[in-house]
């Protein structure tokens, strides 16, 4: 084990919500979160224990409520799992935002606030912020490592990568070696302001070891994107020790880092020009915005050269003032930034 990596857990809590950790059982139930409208808002968890104790793994989704593909990643997960083979436990809340699931947006619509914004949040705030300072909580009494599954969602496309809090405490360097054991080979060092207040930057400065992985979006969800979160998760938790199998390292991995938002000024519709994965230079085309009746608006244009980490998908409907692009820094292979 590396001492990079601090995994301070030596027996398992007793339990998340009302799923118990219990030896080599998976369990199910609900982790109350707060209330509306005199009802309990609760989020839908398992948890999976192994034969023999060990760290605990937390793995939460949907917390953007219409990125679906870490809900049915962990559903599929947890069908698969050995736990005679297992030492420590994976405690899995697949849908960290009940009230943007159920709506399938990415915003709580009660309140408009995105829940990955608000970390560590108020409890007598709003509704969001009530739920997000409960699962923080909750989090940080429960977990060795946090995984936090997204995706583009409905509207935009992002390819497959890991990203962690980049600040130089023990907590971020242990993160940045579970990105790198993601199964995927491109790794987002975060410093970004926009990011200060999510989840797993909140963690990794309480301490906490974190990462987001991200994967897929513009609406579609092949089995290949789901697999991808399997994996992740699976490639974690390996390198944890929770199970056997050892590190997963990938040949090579590319960084990238900083990154600027690109929005519309014209609404209608936005066809791309370039994919997620492409390196593009500042001047660019990454898209333009047509009308109702197909006259050109706008052409979209990269204010940066960089890595396309998010795109809006093929004809996506927006408003003036859409986020349609993400572009971040590129070091390329192997070569870490400065």
């Amino acid at each position: 084990m590396s001492e990079a990596t601090p995994i301070r857990r030596s027996k398992r809590p007793a339990a998340l919500g009302t799923a118990a950790f219990a030896q080599g059982r998976v369990t199910k139930g609900e982790l109350v979160l707060t209330s509306h409208v005199g009802a309990a808002v609760a989020a839908p968890v398992m948890v999976a224990s192994g034969e023999k104790a060990g760290p605990v793994l937390w793995v939460q989704a949907a917390i953007h409520g219409g990125e679906v593909g870490g809900t049915l990643a962990l559903a599929r997960l947890f069908r698969r799992l050995d736990l005679a083979a297992m030492s420590g436990s994976i405690a899995a809340v697949l849908v960290a935002n009940p009230l943007a699931f159920r709506a399938q947006t990415r915003n709580s619509p009660e309140d408009g606030e995105n829940m990955n914004r608000l970390f560590p949040a108020d409890t007598g705030g709003t509704i969001t912020r009530q739920m997000a300072q409960s699962l923080f909580e909750a989090a940080a009494e429960t977990a060795d490592v946090v995984m936090d599954l997204h995706s583009g969602g409905v509207e935009c496309i992002v390819p497959f990568y890991a990203l962690y809090w980049d600040e130089g405490s023990p907590a971020s360097e242990a993160s940045a070696r579970y990105a790198r054991s993601a199964g995927t080979e491109i790794v987002w060092r975060a410093r970004d302001a926009v990011l200060g207040g999510a989840m797993f930057a909140s963690l990794t400065r309480r301490g906490i070891p974190s990462i987001i992985v991200e994967c897929g979006g513009g609406g579609a969800m092949p089995d290949a994107h789901i697999d991808s979160f399997v994996a992740a998760t699976i490639g974690v938790a390996r390198a944890m020790e929770i199970l056997p199998g050892g590190e997963v390292r990938q040949p090579r991995y590319r960084t990238i880092g900083s990154c600027d938002f690109v929005f519309t000024r014209a609404g209608g519709f936005f066809e791309p020009v370039c994919e997620v994965g492409d390196t593009v230079v500042a001047g660019a085309a990454l898209g333009r915005v047509i009308d109702v009746f197909g006259d050109e608006r706008e052409q979209i244009i990269a204010r940066m050269s960089g890595f396309v980490a998010a795109i809006g998908r093929r004809f996506l409907p927006v408003h003036a003032g859409a986020l349609v692009a993400e572009l971040n820094e590129d070091f390329g292979f192997d070569q870490p930034p400065p």
